[in-house]
């Protein structure tokens, strides 16, 4: 009898470290997926970045860390599709996988912020008016982000450069016809106040520069908004699109040339 118990008890402690070093195993495979996506996103290879992401999916991985990346990869791709419709609906399947994400975990910052930035994107596309609760959706993720703040200073930065973008795009519109949807709360000054905070978290993105000079552009505030059209145009290359981006830049500083 005590020699059965023995090899209960041996064959459980071996299954325990079996299971331990499995976890372990797969916790570094998860890790080691994560970082090559973020390498990948940082050179601007958007299809590259999919292609490991499906990788990892193939090989068993598919947890909040890999759907939170898959909805900004998704996302990325749907910027550089040209068919409206399609680039649409990944959009959605970007806001979906986020929803994922936070199924798994809701306390998860990116999980909120790619949400955000895949609502903000729907909205785009369908027109801000047209799309009250995409833009609603985009604020209170944003907001729910920045209140977690339990990720890295680039989370943050997102999360603050998207509920600052979405106030500077309705800003863009007259109060009264966004009160008609619930969109009255729009406005430039908080759209100042969270670009802002984006490019003190990340001073070297071009789109978070960029988006600042605009705003300050906005508020008639040129001699700023030069400073950070200068630095967008002369930025480093970090993300999909930052080519276009220094182009308007660019654009942007010879149009606001005598102002």
């Amino acid at each position: 009898m005590k020699a059965t118990v023995v090899k209960l008890s041996v064959l459980a402690l071996i299954a325990l470290f079996v299971c331990g070093s499995v976890q372990t195993a797969l916790a570094q495979d998860v890790k080691a997926a994560c970082d090559k996506v973020d390498d990948l996103l940082e050179d601007g290879k958007v299809g590259e970045a999919r292609k490991a992401l499906d990788a990892a999916y193939n090989a068993g991985i598919k947890d909040y860390e890999w759907l939170w990346r898959s909805s900004r990869v998704t996302l990325l791709q749907a910027d550089l599709e040209s068919d409206n419709a399609k680039k649409e609906g990944m959009y959605y399947e970007a806001k979906r996988l986020a929803d994922e994400a936070l199924k798994i975990n809701p306390n998860g910052m990116m999980g909120y912020v790619r949400r955000a930035a895949a609502a903000g994107k729907v909205a785009l596309t369908k027109g801000i008016l047209g799309a009250a609760e995409q833009v609603k959706t985009a604020r209170e993720d944003a907001e729910k982000a920045i209140s977690l703040n339990n990720s890295n200073p680039q989370g943050l930065a997102a999360a603050h450069y998207i509920l600052g973008r979405t106030h500077l795009k309705l800003s863009e519109t007259a109060k009264a016809k966004r009160m008609m949807v619930g969109l009255g709360w729009g406005n430039l000054d908080d759209a100042l106040k969270h670009l802002k905070k984006a490019v003190d978290l990340r001073g070297d993105f071009i789109m978070y520069n960029l988006e600042y000079a605009k705003a300050l552009a906005a508020n008639n505030q040129f001699a700023e908004a030069k400073q950070y059209a200068q630095k967008a145009a002369g930025g480093k290359d970090s993300e999909s699109g930052d080519g276009a981006r220094k182009g308007e830049a660019n654009g942007l500083l010879k149009e606001w040339a005598a102002k």
